[in-house]
């Protein structure tokens, strides 16, 4: 998957290590088999305690994208959700990545965290993992974390309605302290014309607003999913 979307964030990432040192700036890469290939930066706004908010709307005539995500890049840590609504009469595939700088760290082993919760809308709705590619991976710089629903996952159900399910995971990683990009990735097939909402968090522990950004993750999630209708 990382093959997928990397090659867009080339240009972006070699001025890494200048944004870190200013106000922190994420990346939102967007990759679809209608064709559809985007690479979009968004300016963090201070919300206090070291926290940022990047939001994006990215909308064409077969699906729309929204991201509400929140950011530490000196723990590192992130929580939000990404909306994604299919508007087209055909199935569609997405790669979607989210991207934060984060600050040099102390090298060393560093206990981390991360979560996924999906809430799928519509009618005679279905989700799927893409071929050998798991739904959520995460990552540090070019370090793996670790993935969550793993190829083969589907979540479907027949008539109107929705279906959710969730998922957590965590591990240990030796990081060398470098600065980086803390990513998580979506990778899916969206059946035509229904929605999901993802709420995910994902950072090193122990670190104050673990629990609130995943919080956050889930709350946003369940609202949108309250307000979500069938595209």
């Amino acid at each position: 998957m990382k093959r997928l979307i990397m090659p867009l964030l080339m240009s972006a990432l070699a001025g890494v290590t200048a944004i870190v040192n200013a106000e922190p700036i994420s990346y939102l890469d967007i990759n679809t088999s209608t064709g559809y290939s985007s690479n979009v930066s968004i300016d963090g706004i201070d919300i206090g305690n070291g926290n940022h908010y990047y939001g994006n709307q990215t909308a064409t005539e077969s699906f729309t994208v929204v991201t509400n995500m929140v950011g530490d890049s000196n723990t590192p840590m992130l929580g939000g959700n990404v909306q994604i609504a299919n508007a087209s009469s055909s199935d569609i595939d997405f790669v979607i990545g989210f991207y934060l700088p984060a600050e040099e760290l102390d090298a060393g082993s560093y206990d981390w965290a991360g979560s996924i919760s999906l809430a799928l809308t519509g009618i005679d709705a279905s989700l799927s993992s893409l071929l050998d590619t798991p739904v959520w991976s995460s990552g540090i710089g070019d370090v793996e974390m670790g993935t969550l629903l793993v190829d083969p996952f589907e979540l479907a159900f027949d008539g109107l309605g929705s279906q959710a399910t969730e998922e957590a995971i965590s591990g240990m990683i030796d990081w060398n302290g470098d600065s980086g990009m803390l990513s998580v990735e979506f990778a899916f097939n969206l059946s035509a014309g229904d929605s999901v909402v993802f709420g995910t968090s994902l950072g090193f522990v122990p670190a104050p607003g673990a629990v609130s950004l995943l919080g956050l993750a889930l709350l946003s999630g369940r609202r949108r999913r309250r307000s979500a209708s069938p595209a």
